[in-house]
């Protein structure tokens, strides 16, 4: 009989379930993404149920390939910044309003990165009719274990609570900021501890979801969070980058939440997952996703060429972007940056799909090295070494161009979805299989690939640095020209 874990990694784009073992090996996997629904612009909302639906298809289909009865725990990493309101009965009165949704109410600036008010206060004015119901503000990660647990929980953990009014040193609602809105504390779920055991599964829902009944839910956390955990990424000074739909950068801070400069630079402090700990993110929007756009619209016969060999489209795109030189002849893209603007600049005759590959993959690794070393200015420290995950360092060549645009080393870990595996440290060791979270790091973390820059290749990135910051701040700020077309 094996110790093993069930872990939901929920995500913007789709839901898998991962079950580890103690070693933090997968022992098996399924993923699903979420069906495509056409939204008018600005508008960006999701039904929580379809996060649920595919938690319950992809937990069938895992639980088809491993012995239920070695399931010790369930746990989660899940997407963080979306909101809605539940009703008595706790159900949902609007569909989640995710990150990249436009549609808000101003808010307080100095008050910090408090995304999730201004949709909610968006909600309170523009649907007074639903808000008048309201019962409890909900986070994605409340809505999963409410449907976990089957019971009257209602809860969150810092590194959501942190985008609604938490005060971000006590790790408490804060009733100065709750007085501010008009959001009362009462309408906010409960604040646990990541690693916590919430309760068991329900009888229903373990049904619903292949499992066994009598298991253990334990608190997981924010996926990028979690993704630091799984990477070991726990230590003052430690960075780490994630090359997924979105692109971020982290820095461990210590035990104090450093104060980032403010004003038009666009990083944060976070709790992270590690009670007493504290990290600063930078996240670019419009990254990785932009490569499954241009793959979706722009690579019909390359897609059937994949599925005709039982080839990755990713790879067969990756090894395109291989032949085109570092630069991309002058190609750069600019990611949508919060979703709203994005620019080609530099685009000739001789670019091909190739070309547009790469710079998305550029793009990407330039997002990451602005703002880690932004972080790294704020905490006053700069690393020689990164560790990366995500989807993008399934590419071997997105993993070089990270290493030569950082001008860093770049190391790999073996399971890229570190999301799921800090997800599973936090399971293991709230449900007692290890004591602590330095000895499951050391059992479950591991490595096994690194990257190191071509120096030929960085002098082109380094000019290529210079331009994307201030181009990317002087978008962001601008309204888009064609914005009434």
């Amino acid at each position: 009989m094996s110790d093993l874990i069930c872990v939901f990694d929920i995500g913007t784009t789709g839901a898998r379930t991962i079950v580890f073992d103690v070693y933090g090996k997968e022992i098996a996997r399924s993923y699903e993404e979420y069906p495509t629904i056409k939204q008018p612009v600005g508008v960006s909302e999701q039904d929580p149920e379809v996060w649920w639906n595919s938690v319950k298809n992809t937990c069938n289909r895992v639980m088809n390939k491993v012995n239920v009865n070695d399931i010790r725990a369930i746990s989660a990493g899940i997407l963080r910044v979306n909101c809605t309101i539940l009703d008595r009965d706790r159900k949902p009165l609007y569909p989640m309003i995710i990150a990249m949704d436009e549609r808000g109410v101003d808010f307080d600036k100095e008050d910090g990165l408090r995304l999730s008010l201004p949709k909610i206060l968006w909600i309170k004015q523009e649907r007074p009719d639903l808000y008048e119901k309201i019962y409890k503000i909900t986070f994605p990660d409340t809505y999963i274990y409410m449907k976990l647990c089957e019971n009257d929980l209602l809860i969150t953990e810092p590194t959501n609570g942190i985008y609604g009014i938490m005060d971000i040193k006590t790790q408490k609602w804060d009733q100065e900021l709750a007085s501010k809105y008009d959001l009362p504390i009462d309408l906010w779920p409960e604040i646990r501890t990541p690693g916590e055991i919430l309760g068991d599964i329900s009888a229903k829902t373990a049904k619903e979801l292949g499992l066994k009944t009598n298991i253990p839910v334990i608190l997981g956390g924010g996926d990028q969070q979690c993704s630091a955990l799984g990477m070991g990424v726990i230590n003052k000074g430690q960075a780490k980058i994630t090359m997924g739909t979105y692109t971020f950068a982290n820095l461990v801070t210590g035990d104090e939440p450093a104060v980032p400069p403010g004003g038009d630079i666009p990083i944060f402090s976070f709790p992270h997952v590690i009670k007493g700990k504290y990290m600063l993110e930078g996240a670019m929007p419009g990254t990785g996703i932009a490569l499954k756009w241009f793959k979706d619209n722009f690579s019909r016969l390359l897609i059937r060429k994949s599925e005709e060999s039982n080839l990755n489209i990713y790879d067969l795109l990756s090894q395109e972007a291989k032949e085109v030189k570092p630069g991309s002849e002058g190609l750069l893209f600019i990611p949508l940056q919060m979703f709203r603007k994005g620019t080609i600049y530099g685009m000739g005759w001789n670019h091909t799909r190739a070309h547009m590959v790469r710079s998305i993959m550029e793009a990407s690794a330039l997002s990451a090295q602005m703002y880690l070393g932004l972080i790294e200015a704020v905490n006053r420290s700069k690393s020689t070494e990164v560790v990366a995950d995500g989807g993008g360092m399934n590419s071997d060549v997105w993993a070089q161009i990270l290493a030569d645009v950082t001008n860093r080393k770049i190391i790999i870990p073996e399971n890229k979805d570190c999301s799921a595996l800090g997800a599973a440290i936090l399971g293991f060791w709230g449900n007692g299989i290890y004591s602590n979270i330095e000895d499951a790091i050391q059992n479950m973390v591991r490595f096994e690939k690194e990257f190191n820059p071509i120096q030929e290749n960085v002098k082109v990135y380094k000019k290529l640095n210079r331009l994307f910051m201030p181009t990317v701040l002087d978008l962001y700020n601008k309204n888009r020209i064609t914005k009434n077309l």
